[in-house]
């Protein structure tokens, strides 16, 4: 880009020579302004086939660039995406380059590619149809198939499709089919013991190579997210590298996805001779399909990072996708498609993916309620010297509680079952083939985890880090609920140290196992307390903290302090932003008529029983 910067200049520079001769030659007499004539003529020519060269490098570069990577419109270089600032941004200039830039380039890059294609048709293509699964393909000729692989129906013969319509990029097969046939049969050897691996050796037959058709989605994407049994909602951003979605209604996109990540470094513009001797697929999928299937592939990106920071699986992302980019695409794979097997191979890495369609139940909400059961078991025995007794008691009554209360409305979570390589890429060592197989070998440069908004005091959507329990959270829950039950004891130490006699000890008259009944009330309110108080409201009400431009973070706004009164509605605004005080709630108790004033006086009697048994 630099050379063409001085190329433009020297340009520049000879235009104005021109210009100034003009001038000059025009005072002068006759001969001369003939002889300069021919000489300005010369230099326009010249200077006017430097500016054709440099257009057809420009436009050579567009061609030539991968629109799965934006560059700079600086420097040249890779930009990387700015999830925080919502924008690109290189890593080397920090020039910004704006979202609707990197649409403009691809549009362009598409239109380019779009005319070449039609100048390139290749008439040496047959294209068939199946007229039971509508799977579109295309053969070379005297390659054509009378079988469709997919569900095993005669093909027929159709005119060819449109040039046009042709995808835009292509990854070509890097992994030839003896050398992928024999890797999956390894890897089937390897797994005999499972249904899959049984599956692919009886299959083997039935193993094929094929472009399969893809729209590869790039860009910024947003999604509002929750946790189930809130009501609160949280915004999330993050950007999609290049995700591949499969287009073909024949195989399974869950299996698909699982022999991915591609080296988009290798995909190149379409070009059919890349496709001489496999067959390609082509796309079948309405736009609504491909629409779902995007939002999907994003709800799985977006998947493991929403449910570690809302701290469970059972999470709904909603996706908003009107920013995306959509780039049709030729990806290698080598598969076997028979009856309930579907067993791919990545054509270009050698990664492996292979479902029979086995799922399997998983109950993720039984791990807090066991919890608590094992903390009141615990709890119950150190009190009653470990009483086998009284701990089988104390955990049916206490556990059956906590499953009902916390299984309400909670369903299993279904995941399916498919088995897979480790990432891997594909190199050539000399002609052998060499597959390194490591974890995010193929990783992408830059982090695009998605990050989560809010709006802060000023009024400004700003990123944020969301947390629901920190220590300082967990001490207080435990203080609140100790001062609760042990209320009456604190009361009563004071009143004994006033009635104490001389040389009595204070512990010698205190029984404080005389507060039963306040116990056996308070405890199931605790139970209560840590059911709604912890589980529910500290999910309404998250502490956050506000990402600085300095990479340090600030608490926002002070968070609600989750007493037992505030579960209660003390201090908790309603939807309206009114907030009911202790004195308010006292009020209302006493004016709700006869059985609030019974209720009231019921705990208070309680209480003070208790306090009193514990000293007199």
């Amino acid at each position: 880009m630099y050379k063409n910067n001085e190329k433009n200049k020297n340009n520049a520079n000879n235009n104005d020579k021109v210009k100034k001769s003009d001038i000059k030659i025009n005072n002068s007499d006759g001969a001369e302004r003939g002889y300069a004539t021919k000489q300005d003529t010369k230099k326009k020519s010249a200077a006017t086939a430097s500016h054709g060269a440099d257009a057809e490098k420009k436009k050579s570069d567009r061609e030539s660039r991968t629109p799965l990577v934006v560059y700079c419109k600086k420097c040249n270089a890779p930009a990387g995406f700015d999830i925080v600032h919502q924008t690109y941004r290189c890593k080397y200039c920090h020039e910004v380059t704006g979202i609707e830039d990197a649409k403009e380039e691809i549009i362009k890059w598409k239109a380019l590619n779009r005319d070449a294609r039609l100048k390139a048709a290749n008439t040496g293509i047959t294209e068939m149809i199946c007229p039971k699964c509508h799977a579109r393909v295309l053969f070379g000729n005297n390659e054509a198939s009378e079988v469709c692989v997919f569900c095993k129906s005669k093909l027929i013969r159709r005119d060819l499709s449109d040039p046009s319509h042709m995808p835009d990029l292509i990854i070509p097969f890097f992994i030839t089919k003896d050398e992928a046939k024999q890797r999956l049969k390894t890897w089937a050897d390897e797994h005999r013991r499972t249904p899959e691996g049984k599956a692919v050796l009886s299959n083997m037959n039935h193993f094929c190579g094929y472009y399969l058709p893809y729209q590869i989605v790039k860009g910024p994407v947003n999604a509002r997210v929750s946790r189930d049994g809130t009501f609160r909602g949280y915004e999330c951003g993050g950007y999609l590298e290049g995700t591949a979605v499969g287009t073909s209604k024949q195989l399974d996109n869950l299996v698909l996805n699982d022999m991915e990540p591609f080296d988009w470094a290798e995909a190149k513009a379409f070009e059919y001779g890349y496709i001489a001797g496999q067959p390609v697929k082509l796309n079948d999928s309405t736009e609504t399909e491909v629409v779902s299937r995007v939002r999907r592939e994003v709800e799985a990106d977006f998947e493991p990072v929403v449910r570690k920071v809302m701290q469970t699986k059972n999470v709904n992302i909603s996706i908003r996708d009107e920013r995306l980019d959509s780039i049709s695409a030729l990806l290698p794979v080598y598969f076997i498609s028979s009856g309930k097997l579907t067993a791919v191979m990545n054509g270009q890495t050698g990664r492996i993916a292979v479902s029979t369609g086995r799922s399997r139940k998983t109950y993720p909400w039984v791990k807090e309620p066991l919890i608590y059961t094992i903390a009141v078991a615990l709890i119950s025995g150190a009190f009653s010297g470990w009483s086998a007794e009284m701990m089988f008691y104390a955990t049916m009554v206490f556990g059956l509680i906590f499953f009902c209360a916390m299984g309400q409305d909670k369903d299993a979570v279904i995941e399916r079952i498919c088995l897979k390589s480790e990432t891997s890429k594909a190199r050539r060592d000399g002609s052998a083939l060499v597959i390194d197989e490591k974890n995010n070998i193929l990783k992408n440069p830059y982090d695009n985890t998605p990050v989560f908004y809010e709006y802060n005091p000023d009024g400004k959507r700003v990123p944020v880090h969301i947390r629901f329990y920190t220590v300082g959270r967990i001490l207080y829950s435990i203080y609140n609920t100790l001062v609760m039950i042990f209320l009456p004891a604190l009361l009563a130490a004071p009143l004994r140290l006033c009635v104490m006699e001389p040389g009595e000890t204070f512990a010698e008259n205190f029984h404080i196992e005389y507060g039963a009944a306040w116990y056996v009330l308070t405890v199931m309110c605790a139970v209560i307390y840590y059911i709604k108080g912890l589980r529910i409201d500290a999910y309404e009400n998250p502490i956050i903290y506000e990402f600085l431009e300095n990479g340090k973070k600030k608490l926002m706004e002070k968070p609600a302090a989750l007493s037992f009164f505030y579960m209660l509605g003390i201090n908790r605004p309603d939807k309206n932003g009114n907030v009911m005080t202790k004195k308010e709630l006292f009020n209302i108790i006493m004016h709700s008529g006869q059985e609030g004033c019974l209720l009231f006086g019921g705990v208070l009697f309680i209480l003070l029983g208790s306090t009193l048994a514990m000293v007199f």
